[in-house]
Protein backbone atom coordinates (compact mmCIF):
# COMPACT_ATOMS: atom_id res chain seq x y z
CA UNK A 1 0.00 0.00 0.00
CA UNK A 2 1.37 3.22 -0.61
CA UNK A 3 -0.97 5.45 1.45
CA UNK A 4 0.76 5.82 5.05
CA UNK A 5 0.38 7.27 8.36
CA UNK A 6 2.57 10.56 7.57
CA UNK A 7 0.71 11.07 4.77
CA UNK A 8 -2.67 11.30 6.27
CA UNK A 9 -1.18 13.22 9.29
CA UNK A 10 0.56 15.48 6.91
CA UNK A 11 -2.71 16.49 4.68
CA UNK A 12 -4.30 17.19 8.18
CA UNK A 13 -1.68 19.42 9.00
CA UNK A 14 -1.68 21.36 5.90
CA UNK A 15 -5.59 21.23 6.24
CA UNK A 16 -5.32 22.98 9.56
CA UNK A 17 -2.77 25.63 8.99
CA UNK A 18 -4.95 26.67 5.54
CA UNK A 19 -7.67 27.09 7.90
CA UNK A 20 -6.03 28.78 10.23
CA UNK A 21 -4.23 31.10 7.15
CA UNK A 22 -7.73 31.33 5.84
CA UNK A 23 -9.19 32.69 9.29
CA UNK A 24 -5.56 35.47 9.59
CA UNK A 25 -6.17 36.84 6.12
CA UNK A 26 -10.14 37.55 6.47
CA UNK A 27 -9.07 39.08 10.03
CA UNK A 28 -6.52 41.27 7.98
CA UNK A 29 -9.59 42.54 5.52
CA UNK A 30 -12.05 43.21 8.37
CA UNK A 31 -9.18 45.44 9.69
CA UNK A 32 -8.70 46.75 6.23
CA UNK A 33 -11.86 47.09 5.28
CA UNK A 34 -12.73 48.91 8.66
CA UNK A 35 -10.17 51.67 7.94
CA UNK A 36 -11.83 52.51 4.99
CA UNK A 37 -15.81 52.35 6.34
CA UNK A 38 -16.67 48.84 5.26
CA UNK A 39 -17.88 45.99 7.41
CA UNK A 40 -17.40 43.10 5.76
CA UNK A 41 -18.96 39.44 6.95
CA UNK A 42 -16.44 36.84 7.82
CA UNK A 43 -19.03 34.16 6.97
CA UNK A 44 -18.44 34.98 3.32
CA UNK A 45 -15.53 32.99 1.62
CA UNK A 46 -12.07 34.80 1.13
CA UNK A 47 -12.55 35.49 -1.94
CA UNK A 48 -15.74 37.10 -2.12
CA UNK A 49 -14.74 39.26 0.95
CA UNK A 50 -11.67 40.31 -1.25
CA UNK A 51 -13.79 41.05 -3.94
CA UNK A 52 -16.25 43.69 -2.01
CA UNK A 53 -13.11 44.79 -0.71
CA UNK A 54 -11.49 46.01 -4.09
CA UNK A 55 -15.25 47.24 -5.18
CA UNK A 56 -15.68 50.02 -2.23
CA UNK A 57 -11.85 50.85 -2.55
CA UNK A 58 -12.07 51.37 -6.40
CA UNK A 59 -15.75 53.29 -6.05
CA UNK A 60 -14.36 55.47 -2.96
CA UNK A 61 -10.72 56.41 -4.16
CA UNK A 62 -9.62 59.67 -4.59
CA UNK A 63 -9.16 60.90 -8.33
CA UNK A 64 -5.93 61.19 -9.08
CA UNK A 65 -5.74 64.51 -11.22
CA UNK A 66 -4.49 64.33 -14.70
CA UNK A 67 -0.76 65.40 -15.90
CA UNK A 68 -1.94 68.67 -18.18
CA UNK A 69 2.12 68.58 -19.69
CA UNK A 70 1.77 64.83 -19.93
CA UNK A 71 2.02 64.88 -24.07
CA UNK A 72 3.37 62.28 -26.85
CA UNK A 73 5.97 63.00 -29.63
CA UNK A 74 4.90 61.62 -33.44
CA UNK A 75 8.76 59.76 -32.47
CA UNK A 76 6.35 58.14 -29.91
CA UNK A 77 8.37 59.70 -26.91
CA UNK A 78 5.75 60.36 -23.99
CA UNK A 79 7.10 62.94 -21.11
CA UNK A 80 6.15 65.82 -19.03
CA UNK A 81 7.41 69.22 -17.98
CA UNK A 82 6.35 73.07 -17.96
CA UNK A 83 4.81 73.92 -21.06
CA UNK A 84 4.48 70.39 -22.39
CA UNK A 85 0.47 71.15 -23.22
CA UNK A 86 1.92 73.95 -25.63
CA UNK A 87 2.61 72.81 -29.45
CA UNK A 88 6.42 72.55 -29.28
CA UNK A 89 9.44 69.74 -30.52
CA UNK A 90 12.31 68.57 -29.50
CA UNK A 91 14.25 67.64 -32.88
CA UNK A 92 17.17 68.88 -32.08
CA UNK A 93 17.69 67.21 -28.85
CA UNK A 94 17.80 70.77 -27.20
CA UNK A 95 14.68 71.98 -24.78
CA UNK A 96 11.98 73.19 -26.50
CA UNK A 97 11.07 77.36 -26.10
CA UNK A 98 8.11 76.39 -23.91
CA UNK A 99 10.02 73.83 -21.49
CA UNK A 100 12.66 75.62 -18.61
CA UNK A 101 16.12 75.32 -19.70
CA UNK A 102 18.20 72.50 -17.32
CA UNK A 103 15.04 70.22 -17.03
CA UNK A 104 15.97 66.58 -17.86
CA UNK A 105 15.22 65.36 -21.14
CA UNK A 106 15.18 62.17 -22.25
CA UNK A 107 16.06 61.36 -25.67
CA UNK A 108 14.20 59.80 -28.60
CA UNK A 109 16.74 57.14 -28.72
CA UNK A 110 16.59 55.84 -25.35
CA UNK A 111 12.63 56.52 -24.95
CA UNK A 112 12.71 54.20 -28.29
CA UNK A 113 15.04 51.53 -26.31
CA UNK A 114 13.35 51.83 -23.79
CA UNK A 115 9.95 50.60 -25.23
CA UNK A 116 11.70 48.21 -27.27
CA UNK A 117 12.94 46.42 -24.33
CA UNK A 118 9.45 46.85 -22.98
CA UNK A 119 8.38 44.92 -25.53
CA UNK A 120 10.80 42.31 -25.48
CA UNK A 121 9.89 41.51 -21.83
CA UNK A 122 6.01 41.49 -22.56
CA UNK A 123 6.67 38.84 -25.33
CA UNK A 124 8.66 36.65 -23.24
Amino acid sequence: MYVTEAMIASMEDMMRNASDMEKHIKAMMETEARMHGLELDSRHNARDMWGQLNEHMASHAPAMPADTMMHTHDDGMQHSHDGGDMPHTHDDGAPSSVEPSGAPMPSPSDTQEHMAQANEEQKS
